[in-house]
């Protein structure tokens, strides 16, 4: 075996290993903390784009077509979020207390980015103004309200706490609410923002997390639909990350190699939702 597919293998068994959820034990809740933001009625903590056509359906029928075909759901990237998706989000924000992130709707708002990169206090000011610095760069200069699907799409930002959202997926729009909800736990906010940038377990670890509070979050509400939705989109959009490690899609055929053994799992894991749903209410009856 070619060494570049011998490491390929090797980070496809990192990827299973570390997707094996359970959603049988009951779900944490953010707890409260302070201080609460001054969001303003100028200044709310949701957020949505005015329609632009032509940027919409650009960024919707063109520049999004790979986030699709490699997870093969038409709603990645589609510029065209429904209240109830919003909804799904919002809920979760309020339930979980994350009282001080940002939400980003289809929007592009570079100005108020840079100023809540300023009075971001829970990360130093140093990678504030150089990592941080960089992320707001490339958002100000390759506008994801068009390029989403090319340069990363949906995200989080912790150098900002925000979160950008462009696909009306309720998975998707929870797994970005996780990673902030994860951002708000950590005492070193600092640290942790930078771990992303550790090469394939920064990442990786992240992600997990954050797609693990995704399915957790939906069992804890019994919502069958939107646990398949989840298992149809995370599993293999984590592939995409595993993938990312070893080149860009566009670049190589990594990342779409690593999507497969996501999808393979996300059906499987489908199969037996009813089963972990039922597991789950046994175990949480038993430890009451």
């Amino acid at each position: 075996m070619k060494p570049k597919f011998q490491y390929l293998a090797l980070l496809s068994l990192l990827f299973l290993n570390s997707f094996c959820y359970s959603i049988e034990r009951r779900y944490n809740y953010g707890n409260p903390y302070s201080p609460a933001p001054a969001f303003s009625e100028n200044d709310p903590q949701f957020e949505e784009g005015e329609p632009v056509w032509i940027v919409d359906k650009l960024g919707h029928y063109v520049f999004s077509l790979p986030s699709k075909v490699i997870l093969l759901n038409w709603s990645m990237e589609n510029h065209n979020l429904s209240e109830e998706t919003k909804n799904h989000l919002k809920n979760y924000i309020r339930e979980n207390n994350l009282r001080d992130v940002k939400v980003r709707f289809n929007q592009y708002a570079p100005l108020s980015e840079w100023r809540r990169l300023g009075k971001n206090e829970n990360v130093n000011v140093f990678a504030r103004y150089t990592l941080g610095s960089l992320s707001l760069l490339a958002y100000t200069f390759l506008p994801e309200r068009l390029l989403a699907g090319l340069i990363g799409g949906d995200h989080y930002n912790p150098f900002t706490n925000t979160i950008n959202v462009y696909s009306d997926s309720a998975a998707v729009l929870i797994h970005e609410g996780g990673h902030a909800k994860d951002f708000a736990q950590r005492e070193n906010k600092t640290t942790y923002a930078l771990i992303r940038a550790i090469p394939i377990v920064g990442a990786l670890y992240q992600e997990a997390r954050a797609t693990d509070d995704t399915l957790n979050y939906f069992a804890e509400k019994n919502d069958k639909k939107k646990l398949e939705e989840s298992y149809d989109i995370l599993s293999p959009a984590y592939g995409t990350y595993v993938g990312g490690s070893i080149g860009d899609v566009i670049v190589a055929p990594a990342t779409a190699l690593a999507v497969i053994p996501g999808h393979i799992y996300g059906r499987y894991k489908k199969r037996s939702i009813d089963s972990q749903l039922s597991q789950r209410k046994i175990r949480l009856n038993e430890s009451k």
